[in-house]
């Protein structure tokens, strides 16, 4: 590895949302401030100077995500399969399967993201990604000694989806630490790329897999993915919690609302309590006209997103008749998709800006999830292949498109020590809503038909873009032009840098 790291004793700096660390090969905030006013500002469009990330430690982190991402995807399609080869699982056991997973975000999605806050989050990370590898083994161990049942299932994927939570949770506050804020949207663009060359790799191998052995088998791989990944982690610095107004202080130091005892001493601090640091996340989503529209579509997406996949393995693989090793290579072009929709972020924002490719993002999938339905008009297996692949195609471009940029919003946005609970309060409110679509789903599937569930969905995802057009949202633009900026506050950030100003967004066109 290339990149210069820090040993574990070292700690990622702590810094505002945005902010630049003054150690570990960052310009400090004289040196911003001197680049500030040492050379022209480029315009809207202009392409800024790309900083590297050598010496920051992100390299590592990309590199151990991309090994367990490709392991990942082999899950995903691995436990489907099972339930349904294996297991002969119905409709309504695939709604729930596809359920268990969001039921976790729904019981300790806004636990996680305290946690996330409160605790060193490279540990949290190292314990989320042990604990899956674990759980996921329990899947071929249990079918070997012939245990497997799709309750089992159901409760393993419910506990991987809490322990994701809580990885992602503390990932999504930790990448700021690492990183000033102009470089994150290129940042969050190479996470996604490597989610995507998960994509690319996990479908093909695991379909070979299940082929040849069998799909419980399969998860074995995953395992050790989460094991290489424990140890590419554990090689980057610590990231300790922020000590900052989230802890109960105010601005100055003191507790809020208390003078002091008159002798100039200052009142002990006052920790907040769990309930109140969930609530603090709840609120600053709540007050945000930025952030509150943003969560609505993604709330309104996911529902229909889940209801469209609780059929969509059933009907590909009973209605369309493809093999798993078909269904694994058509699903390899999304995985092109996501890396192509990963690298071509940063352009279509400077192009576009945020607001506006966010609103075609949102849209784009609604269109491509007609193409599925549609395969069963045609009894032609190659123009079938073609439409479901282009359905894959088109539905990753845009979602990865619009993860890198919600992601860069909000990690510019939200200050640094209340980054973890925005997270997971974000996917509380978005994912919790998933098991409902996915129930839903299910029971639909049984009594209107796999294909008219699709269609439904369809209109339904199409429909969520009206969140972001009709909002701020749609007038935000990019933020790596604000490169030399870096030391000053995120926008939307409160004088204290607790919430955000109820009268401020982020920049937008004029």
């Amino acid at each position: 590895m290339s990149d210069d790291l820090m040993t574990d004793q070292q700690q990622v700096p702590e810094q505002q949302a945005g902010g630049t660390p003054t150690s570990g090969g960052q310009a400090s905030e004289g040196q911003a401030g001197e680049k500030r006013s040492g050379g022209k500002r480029g315009g809207k469009n202009s392409k800024p100077k790309k900083a590297s990330f050598r010496g920051t430690g992100f390299l590592r982190l990309w590199t151990g995500e991309t090994l367990s991402l490709a392991g990942t995807e082999i899950t995903f399609m691995a436990i489907g399969i099972t339930a349904v080869t294996t297991l002969a699982a119905t409709p309504w056991q695939m709604g729930v399967l596809e359920a268990a997973e969001s039921a976790a975000v729904l019981l300790l999605g806004l636990s996680a993201g305290v946690w996330a806050d409160r605790y060193e989050r490279r540990a949290l990370m190292l314990v989320s990604n042990v604990a899956r590898g674990l759980l996921l083994f329990a899947i071929p161990l249990l079918f070997w000694l012939d245990a497997l049942t799709m309750p089992v299932l159901y409760g393993v994927v419910f506990l991987v989806g809490a322990f994701t939570l809580l990885f992602d949770s503390a990932m999504s506050a930790y990448l700021p630490r690492l990183l000033p804020r102009g470089q994150l949207e290129r940042a969050n663009s190479w996470m996604e790329a490597s989610t995507s060359v998960g994509t690319v790799a996990g479908p093909g191998i695991a379909g070979l897999l299940i082929q040849v052995m069998s799909a419980p088998v399969a998860l074995v791989v995953d395992t050790f993915s989460y094991l290489i990944s424990c140890f590419t982690l554990a090689g980057l610095p610590k990231a300790a919690p922020s000590a900052g107004p989230a802890d109960g202080a105010d601005a100055t130091g003191g507790v809020a609302g208390d003078e002091g005892d008159g002798t100039g001493a200052k009142a002990p601090e006052k920790k907040e309590s769990h309930r109140e640091a969930v609530l603090k996340g709840l609120r600053l989503l709540r007050d945000d006209r930025i952030q509150r529209p943003m969560i609505l579509a993604a709330t309104h997406f996911n529902i229909f997103h889940a209801m469209f996949f609780a059929v969509h393995t059933l009907f590909v693989l009973r209605v369309l008749g493809f093999s798993p090793g078909l269904l694994g290579a058509t699903s390899m072009a999304g995985g092109v998709a996501g890396l192509l929709g990963a690298s071509s972020t940063p352009f279509l924002t400077r192009l576009l800006g945020q607001g506006r490719a966010l609103v075609l993002a949102y849209a784009a999938p609604g269109v491509s999830a007609v193409l599925v339905p549609l395969a069963r008009q045609w009894d032609n297996r190659p123009l079938s292949i073609v439409l479901v692949s282009a359905s894959t195609f088109t539905w990753t471009f845009a979602v990865v498109v619009n993860l890198v940029i919600s992601e860069t919003v909000k990690q510019s946005l939200v200050p640094d020590h209340l980054l973890g609970r925005v997270t997971a309060t974000t996917r509380f409110v978005s994912w919790g809503c998933q098991p409902v679509g996915a129930l839903l789903g299910g029971w639909l599937g049984g009594r209107l038909g796999l294909a008219e569930v699709m269609y439904v969905s369809a209109a339904g995802l199409l429909t969520s873009a009206l969140w972001p057009l009709l909002s701020p949202v749609r007038a935000l633009r990019g933020t790596e032009d604000e490169e030399g900026d870096e030391g000053v506050p995120p926008a939307g950030a409160g004088p204290s840098g607790d919430e955000p100003h109820s009268e401020t967004a982020p920049p937008t066109e004029p």
